[in-house]
């Protein structure tokens, strides 16, 4: 590579995550970008991450390292964020690892294109087992896509996902005071779409550098709480604010919320009562019908949106049998852990 590189920060949050953290830092510290900050942040583990944190200062010096108190995966972005040394940023959940040329993919990216940020496509990585789960394997093509066309498949769940990580941001992006908000569950949706916003154009590349394990303790993977749910609606209420400004793809937008209020009303006991569970279904009505008819529609989204027709219940045993449920929380949440 050229010898005049950009700094990049690499962000990791770190929270009860002993059995996944080696084989992450491990695949950050070799990678084939070596002009890198890496910064962990200790979420206030209860486990041995924070010290193993530490123990990786001792090893590379480009590794730094935060101790806070427990604020929750967005809390711990921040704040790394807030230090950051870098001209870019790239984010990497601790429990998941990546290629050795994840950055330097993702680099290039800006390069070629003169863009301020870029992704790259992901494998699901199923904990102890070898297997993956994605498509078949191809030639992997990069290319640009303009602000619009990203958003849209942003939002139609796409080419590119609403992860933070898989991505890579320029610094002045966050410059305007974008922040991950505090406290939520789904925190990238609301986040990542903003960033994006800001670009003319992002680069894209469908080579899978990034590899996501799917575990039963994620947070998207536990049960439900009425936290997601408040979170869902708190999203919805957020992104709704900002229809004015996504009016060219606002079929996708509104798919995608969609999706996120049925993948949560899922998975809700069939008992639970409350505000929360109530606007979600009113969404759910009142957004079905133009889910339907609507262009930029995942034929899953718009199958999901007919059968809500007969009810909750209904819908439940339709997923349950068809064993649909993990395909719509893959593509409802965020991906968030």
């Amino acid at each position: 590579m050229h010898q005049e590189q950009h700094l990049i920060s690499v962000i990791v949050p770190v929270y009860k995550v002993e059995e996944y953290l080696t084989k992450c830092i491990d695949s950050i510290i070799v990678q084939t970008y070596s002009k890198l900050e890496i910064i962990l942040v200790d979420d206030g583990s209860p486990d041995n991450s924070g010290k193993m944190c530490d123990d990786y200062t001792l090893k590379d010096s480009r590794v730094k390292v935060i101790h806070k108190k427990n604020g929750g995966l967005a809390d711990a972005r921040n704040a790394a964020i807030n230090i950051a040394s870098g001209e870019w940023f790239v984010f990497i959940d601790s429990d998941d690892y990546v290629e050795r040329d994840y950055v330097e993919n993702l680099y290039k990216l800006t390069q070629k294109y003169d863009c301020k940020a870029a992704c790259s496509r992901f494998r699901y990585v199923f904990e102890n087992a070898e297997d993956s789960c994605s498509v078949g394997e191809y030639s992997a093509i990069d290319c640009c896509y303009n602000k619009w066309d990203a958003l849209k498949y942003l939002f139609m769940q796409q080419h590119i996902h609403t992860g933070a990580w898989g991505k890579i941001y320029h610094r002045s992006l966050f410059a305007t005071g974008i922040r991950y908000p505090f406290g939520l569950i789904y925190e990238d949706l609301p986040t990542t779409y903003l960033l994006l916003l800001q670009c003319d154009k992002i680069g894209y590349s469908s080579k899978r550098t990034y590899n996501y394990l799917l575990r039963s303790t994620s947070i998207e993977g536990e049960k439900f709480h009425k936290g997601k749910s408040e979170s869902a609606v708190k999203i919805i209420q957020s992104i709704q604010n900002h229809f004015n400004e996504l009016t060219p793809i606002l079929p996708a937008v509104k798919s995608r919320l969609f999706s996120l209020a049925l993948h949560v009303l899922l998975a809700m006991p069939d008992d639970y009562c409350g505000q929360d569970k109530d606007f979600l279904l009113q969404h759910l009505k009142k957004n079905r019908i133009s889910v339907i008819f609507g262009i930029n529609i995942r034929s899953k989204v718009r199958f999901a949106a007919l059968i809500s027709f007969f009810g909750l219940n209904i819908c439940k045993k339709i997923f349950s049998k068809m064993k649909g449920n993990v395909t719509l929380q893959r593509s409802a949440s965020s991906n968030s852990k």
